[in-house]
């Protein structure tokens, strides 16, 4: 909160001869003011006695204080498990954040603060079929959708998540039984975008078996731009976008088909069950490995 052009009125009583300003005002406005950083300089006196030589006299000199009350700002954090080093009581206070993927680049994450500890960075969340995630590559690539509900964070923000530091991805599925179960790879990288956003994942751990590791080393394909190694468009046969190859053992990002059907368009996981069932949520999230 600034507060420029501060007048401050200060009467001080004192023995005077002549005109003199207060040598100890500086000391006074900062006690005042409680704060250091603050610049100032006389501007006038205003003597209620006319006689000057040998007289006590009252003065009333007026301060105009230039500078500002600075406030204690949350810095500004890169990813969630970031805000919740600085900040330790958000723990277990999971909802959309404020962060800086890159200097000056703000945008805003659901971040998980309960899971394992919490610090994850939400990327990926389907809860229903409110959503269209059947998109171009520029919209990949920017990113759509709501934090608080279905959103895809992009393409170049997970790109720049996870450049700097190793990241730990945490995939977490919900069958319309009800049924949870969840995978975690413990290196998980995106690359740029010319390099088509190559996926880079290995390390899975988990119940309901490994689904991306086929995927690993493919570049990003979406129903505009072809990036599998099959004949055909991937993107626009199983109708998504994902790092597809010759097609998909995982389909995250396909058709949300609203009930339980054994479908390659729909947004699957094969090793889970063997089949190409759709589900009822999905969610990826990243952390930093070393958390």
């Amino acid at each position: 909160m600034k507060a420029l052009g501060i007048y401050v009125t200060l009467i001080l009583f004192m023995f005077c001869y002549g005109l003199q300003k207060h040598p100890d005002i500086q000391e006074l406005l900062t006690k005042f003011l409680k704060n250091k950083k603050i610049s100032w300089k006389h501007t006038k006196s205003n003597l209620k006695s006319s006689k000057l030589v040998n007289m006590k006299v009252d003065i009333l000199s007026s301060y105009e204080v230039i500078g500002g009350i600075e406030t204690k700002k949350d810095k500004k954090c890169v990813d969630c498990s970031e805000i919740l080093r600085n900040n330790p009581s958000r723990r277990n206070k999971d909802g959309v954040y404020e962060i800086y993927p890159a200097k000056s680049m703000k945008t805003y994450a659901f971040c998980d603060m309960t899971t394992n500890g919490g610090g994850w960075t939400v990327i990926q969340n389907r809860m229903d079929n409110s959503t269209d995630f059947y998109r171009l590559w520029k919209e990949y690539k920017a990113g759509f959708g709501s934090p608080s509900q279905n959103y895809w964070i992009g393409n170049e923000l997970i790109h720049l998540l996870t450049k700097h530091k190793p990241q730990r991805l945490r995939v977490e599925l919900q069958r319309f039984s009800g049924e949870k179960g969840y995978a975690e790879y413990s290196s998980f990288a995106v690359g740029n975008e010319a390099s088509k956003y190559k996926l880079n994942v290995s390390g899975f751990k988990g119940n309901i078996g490994d689904s991306l590791t086929f995927h690993n080393g493919m570049k990003f394909s979406a129903p505009d731009q072809d990036n599998d190694e099959g004949g055909g468009s991937c993107s626009q046969h199983n109708h998504g976008a994902w790092w597809y190859k010759n097609c998909h053992n995982s389909n995250l990002n396909g058709k949300y088909m609203g009930t339980a059907r054994n479908d390659h368009k729909s947004n699957s996981w094969l090793k889970w069950k063997n089949t190409f069932e759709s589900l009822k949520r999905t969610r990826m999230m990243i952390r930093p490995a070393n958390l």
